[in-house]
């Protein structure tokens, strides 16, 4: 049972109508609920004046609320979600700049790396198919006809076509949610007895109010809305970002490490109904409302202008998101842009290298001393009950010692790092302080003489890529990390490609390392600063052939070596990729050189600080970009053994690494549209044809309100396979599989003294798959990657998501727009459902 203090961790607030049942009875062994309650809520749709009313009664409710206290500092107030739904249900769609965006839209998604494996998946991989391309121009041609006219509706469907391929690099960033966003009343948890039972699912209050009623045991949750609550959640997290069920299932969920409330509580779209009722095992059933909460901006009341959704539209949406003030539609991009970061689905570091070359004159750029890089024994956010010995001062990673906290002369070390970024998007030399913190535990760990390492990246949903490099060097220092990437062959990825290649040469290259000299760049000119900028974005495009390696990490010898296209599973891509970690350009940043190369080279003469057998990674399933990277190296290269936490009940095996396995992750406006600027500011096309070309193949700016798009830039291709499959279709199952307990979910060092205790100690048996007698290894004999599931098909995803049929090459307008790939030979899958 939990303590006080740890149910105080989690933060839920009040109790949801927990009733005290006494224990002596048998048949009332949980949540006591009023019976006779609705089994379902239905589907809620808004009638006509119901959609006139919606944005003014928002506005009422605005109106008083910002007469109280609570809005001089409130971001949100909370609104009925019936009336929430019919202000964004009102919100009109126009025609023609809808068609637009998804003209540019559909531009930007044809550079998405595994577009052609989407739409015709391979056996095994759990995704069903997705044709995007087709889908995007069904959904222009429902805008063109008329059919779609709410621009709510437009982003929804959106949304659920991309989602539905399950890859956390490729989405759009809405506005809408940042105005109006959902929640259930509560959060669930998902917990076993003992970490190896088949889990169950609570009311997260009501297992917290067993801490303080003894008198009261929690129920578990049966029936959703009169539904399987198996079957509900799978339903609920189909459109998750990541590849893996089970990850996606852990989405729904309350957790602490890292600390989130779940999809089950906070819903970025309207629920569909505006109640819904829980069936629990003691056969009571209880409906309850959602609720929904709108923006709130301190010291003005933004809802006395948006009285209708045509002024939604008109103010927030149908505006050109580039325009510089401080408007609301600036306001609330921002807002969208700053939530999203959160999600750490992003792996360069483009804005801090930026930022820092924009102040290179001021002295600010320098790096502190490691000592002033990091803290010893400081709180850290996901581990409330025990410090690290050693944090960073962005507290991205914490090292601990388990003898610290448990008494005993444990020789077992932990690394905790839910995420290779800092959540602060202004935090600084945040490579640099991860680098020191754990440099310095790693001395210490030899120093007391530990054994055994326990690597965390529970959450961990990517960041800088060469944080998760440097990590892995610093355990394994003389191991040459191998990650072969691909791009998808464009024709504006060549022409891309030509132009970076062109203007950041050898040449230009040994010019500004010289410059450069060691330094932080604050001695560049500005025609040099100029080219370190140019530079810089063609380190992050890859699209420069020397500023990479081929996959014996050796020059190209030609352009034609380096672009290629190499035609693969009907599609066309550059041959594989690897980085230069010895060239400062490459790595992208200036003041930092990855552990093993550069003025660190000395360090791969270093014993490697715990042998690999002596290493447990544990995941929640999580891990994607840099993360997945980072759990490649060691499982491929070292064997390393993994644990993944939580999952669906189903006690099968289940994927360590389930989220996005891409290496990369290119934005729309941050960093396509700066790729065209590039090109068009330094090349000019030779005649009107080709500028007219230019047209068709470059990106151009969103001209409505969008926060930001993304689309998966590079594959991570194993060395070993010869059908050169992108990772992201491989799911592979962890060495041992264990469920949370009420003790694992919100203590961290109670995960990983059982983690522990099955590595080293007397404990054997996991839930699934054992650390002790070990079997499932990252690939075959010779390490080409194996698959959960032994039939070939696409399986335990299909039955709730989207599965358009292919239609081969599609078109928008022959005037001037066509898809640029190979589809014709993929063929139809089966039968079309609306999204």
């Amino acid at each position: 049972m939990l303590g006080k203090t740890t149910a105080a961790l989690l933060g839920l607030g009040t109790l949801v109508q927990a009733v005290a049942v006494p224990q002596s009875n048998p048949s009332a062994t949980s949540s006591a609920r009023a019976p006779g309650a609705t089994s379902g809520s239905g589907s809620y749709v808004p009638s006509a004046a119901d959609l006139s009313s919606g944005c003014t009664n928002i506005g009422r409710v605005a109106a008083s609320f910002v007469r109280t206290s609570a809005a001089q500092s409130a971001s949100e107030f909370q609104i009925d979600s019936k009336i929430a739904y019919d202000c964004l249900a009102s919100i009109p769609l126009e025609a023609e700049p809808a068609l637009e965006f998804l003209f540019e839209l559909s531009k930007f998604v044809q550079f998405q790396s595994t577009i052609t494996y989407l739409a015709r998946p391979p056996a095994n991989s759990g995704q069903d198919p997705m044709d995007v391309l087709g889908g995007l121009t069904d959904l222009y041609n429902s805008v063109e006809s008329g059919s779609i006219t709410s621009w709510n509706e437009l982003e929804t469907r959106v949304d659920r076509l991309l989602s539905g391929c399950h890859e956390g690099h490729l989405y759009v960033a809405w506005v809408l949610p940042s105005l109006i966003n959902f929640r259930a009343p509560f959060s669930l948890v998902d917990l076993s007895t003992d970490g190896k039972q088949a889990s169950r699912v609570y009311v997260a209050d009501d297992v917290l109010a067993q801490v303080d009623n003894t008198q009261f045991r929690a129920s578990a949750i049966t029936q959703i809305d009169g539904e399987d609550v198996l079957t509900a959640i799978e339903r609920l997290t189909y459109y998750e970002a990541s590849q893996s069920p089970d990850t996606r299932w852990n989405a729904a969920f309350q957790s602490q490490n890292p600390p989130k409330r779940g999809s089950f509580y906070a819903r970025t779209r309207y629920p569909g109904s505006n109640t819904f009722t829980l069936t629990f095992q003691n056969g009571t059933t209880k409906e309850y409302r959602y609720n929904a909460f709108a923006l709130n901006v301190p010291g003005s009341n933004i809802w006395n202008a948006l009285t209708t959704g045509q002024s939604i539209w008109d103010r927030l949406i149908n505006v050109d998101p580039n325009t510089n003030g401080r408007s609301g539609a600036s306001m609330l991009k921002a807002r969208a842009l700053e939530e999203h970061k959160k999600k750490r689905m992003h792996n360069d570091q483009m804005d801090d290298i930026i930022r820092r070359l924009e102040k290179r004159q001021s002295g600010s750029n320098t790096p502190p001393r490691p000592s002033q890089l990091v803290r010893y024994n400081a709180t850290f956010p996901d581990t409330p009950r025990v410090r690290p010995y050693i944090q960073d001062i962005n507290q991205v990673v914490g090292g601990y010692f388990m003898a610290d906290y448990a008494g005993d002369n444990s020789r077992t070390a932990i690394i905790d790092i839910t995420g290779f970024a800092p959540d602060d998007p202004n935090a600084q030399f945040a490579p640099h302080a991860v680098q020191a913190a754990v440099e310095l535990f790693l001395e210490e760990a030899n120093r007391r003489g530990m054994e055994r390492l326990i690597i965390d990246v529970r959450g961990n949903g990517g960041g800088y890529v060469n944080m998760g490099y440097d990590l892995y060097k610093q355990l394994f220092p003389s191991s040459d990390p191998y990650s072969g990437t691909r791009l998808r062959y464009h024709p504006a990825s060549l022409r891309i490609a030509q132009a970076f290649t062109q203007l950041v040469n050898q040449d230009v290259i040994n010019e500004l390392t010289r410059a450069i000299g060691g330094g932080m760049g604050e001695n560049l000119t500005a025609t040099q600063a100029n080219a370190y900028q140019v530079a810089a974005y063609a380190s992050l495009s890859n699209l420069d052939q020397f500023l990479s390696l081929d996959e014996d990490g050796k020059p190209f010898t030609s352009f034609e070596d380096f672009f290629g296209p190499k035609e693969v599973y009907g599609d066309r891509f550059t041959n594989i990729l690897t980085y230069d970690l010895n060239n400062l350009l490459a790595v992208g940043d200036l003041s930092y050189d990855i552990t093993g190369y550069g003025d660190r080279a000395s360090y791969r003469s270093r014993p490697a600080p715990f042998a690999p057998e002596n290493i447990i990674l544990v995941t929640d399933g999580v891990c994607a970009s840099t993360c997945g990277i980072f759990a490649e190296f060691l499982r491929n290269q070292q064997r390393v053994r993994t644990v993944v936490v939580g999952g669906r009940p189903n006690g099968e095996p289940s994927a360590a690494v389930g989220g996005t396995r891409g290496t990369q992750v290119i934005q729309h406006t941050a960093h396509m549209l700066n790729f065209v600027q590039i090109v068009e500011n330094n090349f000019t096309p030779r005649d009107n044809a080709e500028r007219q070309d230019w047209d068709r193949i470059f990106p151009r700016a969103f001209k409505l309100n969008i926060a930001e798009a993304a689309v998966n830039w590079k594959d991570n291709i194993r060395r070993t396979d010869p059908t050169n499959t992108p990772l992201q279709f491989y799911l592979e199952a962890a060495d041992c599989r264990l469920y949370y307990t009420s003790r694992t979910l919100v203590l961290s060092h109670e995960l990983w003294s059982q983690v522990d205790g099955l590595a080293w100690g007397s404990d054997v048996n996991c839930a699934v798959g054992s650390l002790k007698n070990a079997t499932v290894v990252t690939g075959d004999s010779n390490g080409v990657p194996v698959s959960i599931g032994a039939t070939p098909d696409t399986g335990f995803n299909s039955g709730f998501g989207d599965t358009p049929q292919l239609t081969g090459d599609r078109i928008i307008d022959t005037a001037k727009f066509v898809w640029y790939g190979v589809r014709n030979s993929l063929g139809a899958s089966g039968g079309r459902r609306g999204y």
